[in-house]
């Protein structure tokens, strides 16, 4: 395996971590909720006090709250609109000229530049640096060149980013990019101040940012379960509503709603086995939160039993989608009817003609394929509420197609993106992925497109990618509809059958409002107001 696609599956297993910890947060801080007329506590999972620079962005409302980038998504409306650029030009998608607003600085006072954004993305793009992140940079002409499948890179900086003056930067993609704003919403493309470069490590564990919030305190210290938030008075977007935020880690969501239901703490996201208690306790204290994800069948296609369309078709209409919802999930979730739920922009659409309960159709299918004949086995990450899900499909799978002999088996995350890259898996795999920024592209891209790391299918198909190249190179306006027609291809064809998009909760005490989601389901932590 190359330096190149190692980094890939590593994105890919980010991915799935980060949308799984925000499904599934999390041993609990010690001490009560934060005193004071303007603070408040929220509890995260343990791995968002891992690490807080954009080069390692776990991907929490933390990021968000330290670091601003060029753009940012608005949650009314789904878009990306500007926040520390002024304007995002281009006449061909592939080459744009970025201008930054003026006035905005770093905790310590430095000013936002170009220049800012530049190290930033280059530290991270930088193949040595084993930033998290790198791979988002993959798109940027000259990424290659900072991460060659062999030998040491001979050059630090991306060719396709270049700093024309102090507010100027003109980025070049290797391919055309319609969404590029989009990407840019995201925290590894936020910038960092000239000290970080002295040390990336320390720089890691108390940042200094240019976000509505900055580290009050030590940071992130070895063995810490907490750290502490002050607003920025000189934040140059919207003020944050509350003067200081207590930020406590639990590695499992029981402990953190525990707190939350003790008073210990202000607000956590609730997933899983207490939502229930939590939807009669918090009653109006009780924030939906639709995850802008699908949890999916992924069919081997290297697997010759699963060649033929109608056994992949068979297998989805043997899969009864609301009694899954219904029971396991406690009707927190939605059956999947397309790819992508409400929560993505541009999902929605009813685009899975097979993802419907059917097992009469279901048993004919795979008779007309050739019927089946062995055993199979099942695959899933380690998660109780995964393994329990992957047991009801295989009943369901033995009721309904008459296949006996089936086993499920779990591995630890990084051991099977690993084994599904060397295509050592040989049966359907249950996933979770999160779009890796709030577009119906994004979710497409990663799990059907040639070469993605989240194509754990081996999905390979001209008329896909021809559609997803045309919705990367039309206007703005037209994108939507050409990843939609983009996205019913791939689920023609099958590779994977979606099963439900999940639905979590932002649960919080009465001393608090203003809670609203992120996009990956954590709380916003410059919107809630003390009061």
């Amino acid at each position: 395996m190359t330096l190149r696609s190692r980094r890939g599956w590593a994105g890919a297993l980010l991915a799935i971590t980060l949308t799984v910890t925000a499904c599934s947060a999390g041993q609990g801080g010690s001490g009560g909720a934060t005193a004071g007329p303007s603070a408040y506590s929220v509890g995260v999972t343990s791995y968002f006090l891992t690490h807080l620079s954009p080069g390692k962005a776990t991907g929490s409302n933390l990021d968000s709250a330290l670091f601003t980038p060029l753009t940012r998504v608005d949650p009314a409306t789904g878009k990306a609109v500007n926040a520390v650029a002024a304007s995002i030009e281009t006449t061909d998608n592939t080459t744009w000229t970025i201008k930054l607003n003026a006035g905005w600085t770093f905790h310590n006072g430095e000013a936002v530049t170009a220049q800012s954004f530049a190290d930033s993305w280059n530290s991270t793009a930088y193949g040595p640096n084993a930033a998290t992140n790198n791979y988002m940079f993959i798109p940027f002409k000259g990424y290659t060149d900072l991460n060659p499948a062999k030998g040491e890179p001979k050059t630090k900086t991306l060719s396709g980013v270049e700093v024309v003056d102090p507010t100027t930067l003109k980025v070049t993609l290797d391919k055309p990019l319609s969404l590029l704003p989009y990407m840019l919403a995201q925290a590894p493309f936020a910038p960092m101040p000239k000290a970080a470069f002295a040390d990336l490590n320390a720089f890691d564990l108390k940042p200094v940012g240019n976000g509505p919030y900055q580290i009050d305190g030590a940071g992130v210290t070895t063995g810490a379960t907490k750290i502490a938030l002050k607003r920025f008075a000189a934040y140059q977007g919207d003020q944050g509503q509350s003067e200081r935020i207590e930020v406590k880690s639990y590695q499992d969501e029981n402990a953190a709603y525990r707190d939350l239901q003790s008073g210990a703490l202000d607000v956590t996201l609730v997933t899983g086995n207490n939502l229930p208690s939590a939807s009669t306790q918090f009653k109006d204290r009780l924030v939906q939160v639709p995850f802008p994800a699908v949890i999916y069948l992924g069919f081997p296609m290297w697997d010759k039993r699963f060649a033929d369309l109608k056994t992949r078709q068979a297998f989805s209409h043997a899969v009864d989608r609301d009694t899954i919802v219904k029971t396991l999930l406690r009707g927190f979730g939605s059956p999947a009817k397309g790819l992508a739920g409400t929560a993505v922009p541009g999902g929605g659409e009813a685009d899975c003609e097979v993802c419907s309960y059917d097992p009469a159709k279901a048993k004919t299918l795979l008779a007309e394929a050739g019927g089946w004949d062995g055993p199979l086995k099942l695959w899933t990450y380690q998660d109780p509420l995964n393994s329990t899900i992957l047991e009801a499909i295989a009943n369901q799978l033995r009721t309904n197609l008459g296949i006996e002999a089936i086993t499920t088996q779990a591995q630890p995350v990084d051991q099977l993106y690993p084994n599904l890259d060397a295509q050592k898996i040989d049966g359907p795999v249950l996933l979770y992925m999160g779009a890796g920024y709030p577009h119906l592209y994004a979710l497409a891209d990663q799990l059907f497109t040639k070469g993605s790391a989240a194509n754990v299918t081996g999905y390979d198909s001209a008329a896909f990618a021809d559609l997803m190249a045309k919705a990367a190179d039309v206007p703005e306006d037209q994108v939507l509809s050409v990843t939609q027609q983009a996205t019913a291809q791939a689920l023609k064809d099958l590779p994977l059958s979606p099963l439900f998009q999940p639905t979590g909760a932002l649960a919080h005490s009465a001393k608090i409002s203003g809670v609203t989601p992120e996009f990956l389901g954590g709380v916003r932590l410059a919107a809630v107001k003390v009061g």
